[in-house]
């Protein structure tokens, strides 16, 4: 499958487009591979703007091995597949960004919401460790949600030490070596602390160069300048941040005296996998899933941990004689090492084993609990402005900070599962409604009686046509944008779920083509005061746009046209 973004919906790949894709993806070590990978996805993406949605029959079985948080647009399509009925499962690597600090609120916010979505839809979690594995059931266990079932099903090593028996030495001078991306997790400013000591404490020549391969990640700024300023410890550590391909790293770990991965938390760990099968001494800290990928034959050292990690480099990486001794010992074990590791067949198996039993699993959808009278916003988050700047941060204050409707102070967001539909990516101020597209408001009734739902409209010129079913009764609404769609919930038991489907029939006499929406509260149908508040709230909004709008030179221009037409001056 595909996403369409814009839509929020999947679209099924053609068997020619899957066979395009995985061709391009196995060329992907070289530039042109990687070129002719972005034109086969450009097409397929081009390909589906306005193919039909997939639907999915009964018990579909979709199965997603990437990273569904990156976006809400993914995530929301994701939820609307399940309530339509599909098993979903969802490969699990790490949960780094709620683990570990460092990562911005967005990331943090997605990712949790992402682990929410496997609660509240996945029929399996599967993950790359046994460690992931249990980190999300402690996350599920914290925050009360339910724990999907799954497996830590491992990962097989990338490189074959087979293929690089005769690589010639990539580097002029010994060097042991580290492989990760560099961020902050990965312990690369410790790394260098490390080598700092190594130097002051032996003679210089005797302490191999430290060459760290991998792509620059997530904050790390204090490495990179320490690496800077130090101009690499004078020449003793090199970073090769770029274009190493999969046949230089084969000889970078081929030709290495020792290899160190000092990570503080991991959701597997290959390069230790990786050195251990190419016969490498690998010292790394003993944390998250790192014992999964190293088994016995790595030596492990308490994170963090500077002194501990000098002592063992000194033992086993500067002391010949130990090094030596331990390659033998791995040389003389590797056999049943290689034997306990996964292939990517195993992998495969393990997959298909899991979408075999997520078809026994119907996982029901949820319905979010909303308080009476709090204002939910459809909104991205933003990020509130330095309050040096003070009329940025005061307009935050006023008009972004609170919410449309009731001006509560730091409204939530719209908890997942509420709005489903085809919605595409959440703008700055709301979503995106677009016609012929059906919607469900779907929630539990926080009270006993008779409900309504409000939702804010965008302030925009024009006016949409929208059909609501549900508890309340059908109804038919002309709305002018700006104004507050009110639809009913009809009368029912506290704890009780209800559900109102709609969809916007026109929005031809729109300016953009749609209904955006920005917020929802429920209240009590008799509540009178509190819609009158939302009313008021909405012709405020409405009145600022039009005020805005009038202001500009576009209009007067376009006065005489408008006149002609009948629609005003």
């Amino acid at each position: 499958m595909a996403l369409d973004r814009a839509r929020g919906v999947f679209v099924l790949l053609t068997p020619d487009e899957q066979r395009d894709l995985f061709v391009a993806r196995r060329t992907t070590d070289s530039e042109s591979g990687r070129e002719q990978l972005a034109v086969a996805s450009s097409r397929v993406l081009d390909r589906c703007t306005g193919a039909d949605p997939f639907e999915p029959p009964s018990e579909t079985v979709a199965l997603f091995l990437g990273a569904a948080w990156i976006n809400d647009a993914l995530m929301l399509a994701a939820r609307a597949l399940h309530a339509r009925g599909a098993r979903c499962v969802y490969l699990l690597y790490d949960l780094t960004p709620v683990l570990e600090t460092g990562h911005t609120s967005e990331v943090r916010r997605l990712f949790e919401a992402y682990l929410q979505l496997l609660a509240d839809t996945a029929s399996r979690v599967p993950a790359i460790s046994r460690a992931s594995r249990a980190d999300f059931e402690s996350w599920c266990r914290d925050n009360n949600a339910r724990v999907p079932g799954g497996r830590g099903i491992g990962l097989p090593r990338g490189l074959d030490p087979d293929d690089f028996t005769h690589a010639p030495n990539p580097w002029p001078r010994p060097y042991a070596l580290m492989v990760g991306t560099i961020e902050a997790r990965k312990n690369h400013a410790l790394a260098l602390d490390v080598w700092q000591e190594l130097i002051e404490r032996h003679d210089r020549a005797s302490v191999p160069d430290l060459v760290c391969i991998g792509r620059l990640g997530w904050h790390s700024e204090e490495f990179l300048k320490t690496y800077r300023d130090t101009r690499g410890l004078d020449g003793k550590v090199s970073l090769l941040s770029g274009g190493v391909s999969d046949e230089q790293l084969g000889a970078f770990y081929r030709h290495a005296h020792f290899t160190i991965y000092p990570s503080r938390y991991e959701g597997w760990g290959l390069p230790v996998s990786e050195a251990l099968a190419f016969g490498k001494v690998t010292i790394a800290a003993d944390n998250s899933s790192i014992r999964e990928a190293g088994g016995d034959k790595a030596i492990y050292v308490a994170t963090d941990d500077q002194a501990e990690l000098l002592r063992a480099i000194e033992v086993y990486g500067l002391d010949e004689s130990a090094r030596h001794a331990k390659e033998a010992e791995i040389a003389v074990t590797g056999s049943s090492f290689d034997a306990d590791s996964p292939t990517w067949h195993d992998v495969a198996d393990a997959l298909l084993a899991e979408c075999q039993d997520a078809r026994e699993v119907e996982v029901p959808i949820t319905m979010p609990a909303l308080q009476l009278g709090r204002e939910y916003t459809f909104a991205s988050p933003q990020q509130a402005p330095s309050a040096d700047y003070a009329d940025q941060y005061a307009d935050y204050l006023m008009y972004s900070d609170v919410s449309p409707l009731l001006t509560q102070p730091h409204p939530e967001a719209v908890p997942a599962g509420v709005l489903l539909g085809q919605l595409g990516s959440p703008q700055t101020w709301g979503v995106e409604l677009h016609p012929g597209r059906r919607f469900d408001v779907r929630l539990t009734r926080p009270t006993t009686g008779d409900l309504v739902a409000l939702v804010a409209t965008r302030s925009q010129p024009g006016f949409a046509k929208i059909e609501a079913t549900g508890p309340g009764g059908p109804s038919f609404i002309e709305l002018h944008l700006g104004s507050v769609l009110t639809l009913p919930l009809g009368a029912g038991e506290e704890g009780e779920q209800a559900l109102v489907s709609f969809r916007v029939t026109d929005a031809s006499d729109t300016v953009e083509g749609f209904m955006g929406v920005r917020s929802l509260v429920i209240l009590e149908a008799d509540d009178l005061t509190g819609r009158l508040t939302a009313a008021e709230a909405a012709a405020r909004a409405l009145r600022q746009e039009l005020d805005f709008i009038h202001g500009t030179r576009s209009w007067r221009v376009t006065a005489p046209l408008r006149r002609w037409k009948g629609r005003g001056a």
